[in-house]
């Protein structure tokens, strides 16, 4: 029952008409090159206090997670 809103964003899309794509792509598109792949530019390496601020980060969440599993949900309810 909980979930039962989603239903009518499930089956609307069941609905929808696709347009006929046959014959859509012409001779000049079937005969054109595959497209040249550039490069990405690299990525910067990582600092040390960027990993040592995710590293804490980590440590901070991990602490909380801990935390959180010490909680009786029954008793809250």
């Amino acid at each position: 029952m909980r979930h039962l809103w989603l239903l009518p964003f499930l089956l609307i899309p069941a609905c929808a008409t696709f347009p006929a794509l046959d014959g859509t792509v012409n001779d000049a598109a079937r005969q054109a090159p595959y497209p040249t792949l550039t490069q990405l530019p690299s990525l910067p390496p990582v600092s040390g206090s960027e990993n040592a601020d995710l590293q804490a980060r980590i440590a901070a969440l991990q602490a909380r997670a801990a935390q959180l599993r010490q909680i009786d949900i029954a008793a809250l309810q």
